[in-house]
């Protein structure tokens, strides 16, 4: 990875962000002060962005509005080779669009209030009826008198106090409805108060409406009136339904090419605020991987006429990492810049290195655990999940799921997680199905009973039968605790080499190498006093054993200090034992299956094969990735890099 100062003409800016940003080959970085040529001075870009910013939540406004937008973008003339041009360009194109939009809205609004307003009154007019209150003496009385408004939030409860005294009591108000900053209101009060409550009303701050002066004096009269005046509302609110249909069909198209048009806009607005400006030229810094510097200035000199120079800041080369093409090129220990990860991985695997970038992005100093746990997580899914016939269930499903993802479809939410990772849910699949067809599980059927031959080994075998016999299990324990020693000692490794290759080799010594140390006798000794029936006598009987535990106990204590010794004391059995996961889930897989078909024969063989796939399935997963996480991640890897976000620029719009 490579830093690289850029001087291209102000013309050619546009062209190298174009190029730039089509290539997506440089992580764009802020030009410090102290690194600024003579007459430079760094781009004042704050009106820019502001400006970019507001034009993107007006037209995201407008998008949201004319929901559903169909059909290809509209082919426009933009003057995209001027950022302040385009960006003039979007603020008018969107004046343009708002007002029709505008207007609709504000038309729909009023049709809501109105609806909203009527609704109340015919609810009010029925629940009079309801009750059986003598609806023509309430008529005679010049009750039904209407004031509806709209009025600040704060407000509200002011006009209602009012209104209430003005009238004696009697009221009756109603919120109609409540937006970020204001509330529509509803009055019914008698005739006689009109006037006072109007101006009570206005003295408030409120917006009144003109009453409705054609409402029958007569309740039920009234009450006919109010359903006419929603059909009425009905009708208008289709119209208007017609209407922005037609401004979503005319609009559209043009509407999806200025949400591009805006996300270039965006994108080079931010990278301009990273710059630095003389009189005639921008100057941009970033960062490049080594095998792309040759290409990026190549294309970048034809893509600007040649009016652009590229200065490579090299500096001592580290060693090559699996994640990248070197831990660092000097400029970090000269000026402690770190640069971004630009993690490089098959296909097929990135779903697995998005479950180790949720933890932390690798650095150039640490070992990608990727390539190990290809191996581990299927392996430990497999160790607590296996069964060869739910097996092939998950690898059809991976397999479906990767045919949708190939072809882009887009599903629900939760769904679309799914998608993503079906290279993953493949691959746990094989791991499934290989350890079934050794454990002989077949949706919690034996395989020699379903199909006749023996397994290799089942950790359940007569654990379950009439007179128990947990050898088996036992067996299985201890194979599982060695596998967890096994995993624990390997990050230990890892953890070795990480700190030999980055020349650490005093803290390599104190470090992993004697946690390694102290962690192997201590395994060894706490084997013999388990094999010996938790007699802890048998550890006297080789003092040389007990000389060779405290050595690196007072190592680490001493270099590393006490805390870390204290880390590594704890961890060695807790983490050991934590692995006992994988036989306790195993077990459970079986019991859960077992149960249900002895409890509800075929149907409940069913019922439990499902709920282990999907509850447990779900389980199992959160496990593994637990005992990378923690158990093993802790060992080796902290994920202290930052991600290689190289510049990029919209492709899928039209000029």
């Amino acid at each position: 990875m490579h830093q690289v100062s850029i001087i291209v003409a102000k013309d050619e800016l546009p062209n190298l962000l174009s190029y730039a940003g089509r290539e997506q080959m440089i992580h764009l970085v802020t030009v410090e002060d102290e690194q600024l040529p003579p007459g430079a001075a760094p781009f004042e870009a704050t009106g820019l962005l502001s400006k970019s910013a507001t034009i993107r939540n007006r037209i995201s406004a407008l998008a949201s509005a004319l929901q559903p937008i169909e059909g290809q973008p509209e082919k426009i003339e933009a003057p995209i080779h001027n950022i302040d041009e385009l960006a003039l360009f979007l603020d008018q194109e969107t004046s343009k669009l708002e007002g029709s939009v505008r207007q609709l809205e504000e038309s729909q609004g009023k049709l809501l209030a109105d609806k909203e307003r009527t609704s109340e009154l015919s609810r009010f007019l029925s629940g009079l009826e309801a009750v059986g209150m003598p609806l023509g003496t309430i008529g005679s009385s010049g009750f039904l008198v209407t004031l509806a408004g709209e009025c600040a939030r704060e407000s509200t409860v002011s006009i209602q106090r009012d209104l209430d005294e003005l009238t004696y009591g009697n009221l009756i108000f109603v919120i109609t409805h409540t937006a970020e900053k204001t509330q529509t209101f509803l009055a019914i009060f008698p005739r006689a108060f009109e006037d006072d409550a109007k101006q009570a009303a206005t003295a408030l701050g409120a917006k009144v409406e003109e009453p409705w002066a054609e409402l029958p004096p007569d309740p039920k009269e009234a009450k006919e009136f109010t359903d006419v005046r929603l059909a009425e509302i009905e009708d208008e609110g289709k119209k208007l339904d017609h209407q922005r249909e037609l401004l979503t069909k005319e609009y559209g198209p043009r509407l999806k090419t200025l949400e591009y048009l805006t996300e270039i806009l965006e994108a080079r607005s931010r990278a301009v605020s990273n710059s630095s400006t003389t009189e005639s030229t921008y100057m941009l810094r970033g960062w490049v991987a080594e095998d792309r510097v040759q290409r990026l200035t190549k294309g970048a000199s034809e893509a600007c006429s040649g009016l652009v120079s590229f200065h490579v800041e090299k500096g001592q080369e580290g060693e090559e990492v699996p994640h990248g093409n070197s831990p660092e090129n000097g400029l970090e220990a000269k000026n402690h810049q770190t640069p971004p990860t630009l993690v490089r991985v098959p296909g097929w695997t990135k779903p697995l290195q998005s479950v180790i970038d949720n933890f932390g992005i690798p650095s150039y100093q640490e070992t990608n655990p990727l390539v190990f746990m290809i191996l581990t997580f299927p392996l430990i899914y497999g160790l607590m999940f296996g069964d060869f016939g739910e097996g092939p269930l998950f690898l059809a499903l991976g397999l479906f799921l990767l045919w949708l993802k190939r072809r882009k479809v887009k599903i629900f939410e939760i769904g679309q997680l799914f998608v993503n990772g079906a290279e993953l849910i493949i691959m746990l699949g094989i791991g499934i199905t290989i350890f079934g067809f050794l454990f002989g599980d077949f949706f919690g059927f034996e395989a020699q009973a379903v199909f006749g031959f023996r397994p290799f080994f089942n950790p359940n075998e007569g654990a379950f039968a009439a007179t128990p016999d947990i050898s088996h299990l036992l067996i299985y324990m201890s194979v599982i605790l060695l596998f967890g020693v096994g995993h624990y000692l390997s990050g230990l490794v890892i953890s070795t080499y990480n700190k030999v290759r980055n020349h650490e080799i005093k803290h390599a010594f104190y470090g992993p190498i004697s946690w390694a140390w102290f962690y192997i006798i201590f395994i060894y000794l706490a084997a013999q006093v388990v094999i010996s029936g938790y007699k802890f006598g048998v550890l006297l009987q080789n003092p040389a054993l007990l000389v060779l535990l405290f050595i690196p106990m007072g190592i680490m204590a001493v270099k590393e200090g006490p805390l870390e010794f204290f880390e590594v004391f704890i961890s060695a059995g807790s983490n050991t034992l934590s692995y006992l996961r994988i036989w306790a889930l195993n077990l459970a897989d079986f019991a859960i299956k077992f149960a249900f078909f002895t409890s509800f024969g075929i149907a409940g063989a069913v019922a439990g094969n499902l709920l282990v796939m999907i509850l447990e399935g779900l389980i199992v997963f959160v496990q593994t990735l637990r005992l990378h996480w923690v158990e093993w991640f802790s060992k080796f890897y902290e994920g202290s890099g930052s991600s290689f976000a190289p510049y990029q620029e919209p492709t899928s719009w039209t000029v």
